[in-house]
């Protein structure tokens, strides 16, 4: 309950101040994940590659795939919608555990959720870390803008294809109701190492702005490294 509490205060507090930021504070769109276990992440992304339909089914316009480094046979499925009710209503249309006995012998569900990303997000899947944070209430408006500004600073000091996401669960359960989800994406790990070295030399430009969003975070609850790719671009 208390989990549940903090993601609704977590989602009307936004709502009513998002009027006072002169960015878009939430991007179009919605995505769900369908997290898993499998004996052979390879051979299960490969069907998935090969039969799309339940992608089609559940009105998806972009799935793919994002393989975990917090366990050596633990990934997700994902898929992006046009908006809240084409994710919401999507879950209704297909039900995993009715797979074809060929698909659900290659993983074991662990549980499914809905995103809302709360800042404007490139859907450009690739070298991806990904948090686990708790921000305040009162902080998260204030939150969501530092994470625009990093994101800007980091790509004006020579990263154009750094990008970060801001995400809220809706119906995530013991799994995800207490925490945000944080994205930052580059195309290869090189990449991303290339930012980590400029910010651990000590002189990055984006200092500051990295600084103003590591205060407004309250609990760093998870830190993992993903490797991201789609395979489905919708009908």
């Amino acid at each position: 309950m208390k989990g549940l509490i903090f993601t609704l205060s977590l989602a009307l507090a936004f709502l009513a101040t998002a009027d006072d930021h002169m960015e878009p504070s939430t991007s179009e769109g919605a995505f769900t994940t369908f997290h898993v276990t499998t004996d052979d992440r390879t051979k299960y992304t490969d069907y998935l590659k090969s039969d799309t339909s339940s992608f089609k089914a559940i009105g998806a316009s972009a799935s793919g795939v994002c393989i975990t480094n917090d366990t050596i046979n633990e990934m997700m499925v994902w898929s992006g919608f046009d908006n809240l009710e084409g994710a919401l209503g999507g879950a209704g249309k297909y039900d995993p555990s009715q797979a074809p006995k060929r698909l659900s012998n290659l993983r074991d569900p662990i549980y499914s959720v809905t995103w809302k990303p709360l800042k404007n997000w490139r859907l450009e899947p690739g070298f991806e870390r990904v948090g686990r944070v708790k921000v305040a209430t009162e902080n998260l408006n204030n939150f969501v803008a530092a994470m625009s500004k990093l994101e800007k600073g980091v790509q004006d000091a020579g990263h154009p294809n750094f990008f970060n996401g801001v995400f809220i669960s809706i119906g995530g359960g013991m799994h995800e109701s207490s925490t945000l989800m944080i994205r930052s994406v580059t195309r290869d790990g090189a990449a991303f190492g290339r930012i980590l070295d400029q910010g651990y030399a000590g002189d990055a430009p984006w200092a500051e702005a990295y600084t103003e969003v590591i205060s407004l975070v309250d609990e760093f609850v998870s830190d993992n490294i993903e490797l991201c790719e789609q395979f489905y671009y919708g009908e």
